[in-house]
């Protein structure tokens, strides 16, 4: 909720989209969450820069993008925010729960600070050299380049992203989710679950190998959840920990607002549910590693990911995609120069599903001109003028089918038939394709 979402932002919202109404077309019962990601270091830098508060930012951008989703015709059930009641109420009580559970602990850290802005640096608010693979944008929660999860004093040459100080080291007491204790339940999870992609796979089944480490919880600065911890008083709760607990108190805020109150219980322990995620590739930990462990560790028995549908890199003009540095077609101007279908249909026909994308006006021109314009525009108006000329512009009536009609009946099933195998293996590109 920083700044307004790129296209590739958009492309796995679009795709979860997709699916939706797929499932929904087969009659399946569908609830299609996501919400505004409203906590962290990217609110609060960005709110520094425009001299306003974190609130008065996310206020602003989630009626923004909110309005944005509609436009593209993202069919949501609920779009919620991480600022809502009902939500921050889910993650105290989860905190508490695991905390209770003895999967929390405390300890002293040495950390980032810088003695310039007179404030601890956690996650984005210091950058510098990747460890792992020398990128020289990695911020202090994540390297964007290999996606590895990041700790800010780990960081090579690093700096303070609002004034550019070198920062000192200092202590502060945090809590930390023991993760290690659920390592072995996390492999078997993953390893079990036969529905997830290779990238996901291979990327968490590493990590796990190279040995999981407890995860800090709680974080030194004000805007986001406040930790529920005795003793944590001025602390707030790591935005990893609580964005992906959104997609439970997403439901649950639907249908309270449906009047149903428990029903939610039917989508998150109900065994017959299937919940699917689609992320970009960045994301993958967060939604295979962390939010499983966190499920696990309140022993209530919740639905793990079923599957998390990824999508690599879409690359503008020889780079991926960034809010952060601005690199992009943002959402907004998109519909400003195009109709939505346009660039629906050009999206789904790139998906990077195994690889990068590239993006250029020259392919989304060729895509509109030659696919939608000329083959299906076509198609359609050759349909209509037939009607016109030999049946005074209206449907005839059915009349008894002969051999050719049954043979092209039967080749427009199996063409259905073919489209939905695609879908239900997520493979948007191959449906598209097909149809």
């Amino acid at each position: 909720m920083n700044h307004i979402p790129h296209l590739g932002n958009l492309l796995p919202i679009l795709s979860a989209d997709v699916i939706a109404r797929y499932h929904r077309l087969k009659g399946d019962e569908v609830l299609f969450v996501s919400g505004s990601d409203e906590h962290g270091t990217p609110i609060e830098i960005e709110a520094i820069r425009q001299k306003i508060s974190p609130k008065e930012l996310t206020d602003r951008n989630h009626k923004i993008v909110s309005e944005l989703f509609q436009k593209w015709a993202i069919s949501f059930d609920n779009y919620t925010r991480t600022e809502s009641p009902v939500h921050k109420e889910f993650v105290r009580k989860l905190m508490l729960k695991i905390e209770q559970n003895g999967y929390v602990f405390t300890k002293e850290d040495e950390l980032t600070y810088c003695p310039k802005c007179q404030r601890f640096l956690p996650d984005r608010f210091v950058e510098g050299k990747c460890p792992y693979c020398g990128y020289e944008g990695a911020r202090g929660d994540q390297c964007e380049q290999c996606g590895r999860l990041l700790e800010p004093t780990k960081l090579l040459e690093a700096k303070c992203a609002i004034c550019g100080a070198s920062p000192i080291i200092k202590r502060s007491k945090h809590w930390y989710f023991d993760m290690p204790k659920l390592a072995d339940k996390l492999l078997a999870y993953i390893e079990e679950n036969k529905q997830f992609p290779d990238n996901a796979r291979n990327f968490s089944i590493n990590l796990l190998k190279e040995g999981l480490k407890p995860r800090p919880i709680t974080r030194d600065n004000k805007w986001g959840i406040p930790a529920p911890f005795e003793g944590a008083e001025d602390k707030t709760i790591y935005v990893w920990f609580d964005a992906v607990l959104g997609y439970v108190s997403a439901t649950i805020e639907y249908f309270k607002k449906h009047g149903d109150g428990d029903k939610w219980k039917e989508y998150w322990f109900d065994k017959d549910t299937k919940t699917l995620y689609f992320i970009g590739k960045d994301n993958i930990p967060f939604h295979t590693l962390i939010f499983p462990a966190l499920l696990m560790a309140t022993h209530e028995g919740y639905n793990l990911p079923w599957n998390v549908c990824t999508n690599e890199w879409l690359i503008f003009g020889g780079q991926k995609s960034s809010k952060s540095r601005r690199i992009g077609v943002w959402i907004d101007e998109a519909l400003e120069m195009f109709p939505v279908d346009y660039w629906r249909y050009t999206l789904i026909s790139i998906r990077p599903e195994t690889k990068d994308s590239d993006f250029t006006w020259k392919i989304f021109i060729e895509k509109v001109n030659s696919d939608l314009n000329d083959t299906l525009g076509n198609f359609i108006h050759r349909v209509l003028k037939f009607i016109n000329s030999y049946f005074e512009s209206r449907i005839p009536e059915p009349t008894k089918l002969d051999d050719l009609d049954n043979k092209t009946l039967d080749a427009i099933k199996n063409k259905v038939n073919s489209v939905s195998e695609a879908l239900s293996k997520f493979q948007l590109q191959a449906a598209l394709r097909e149809a």
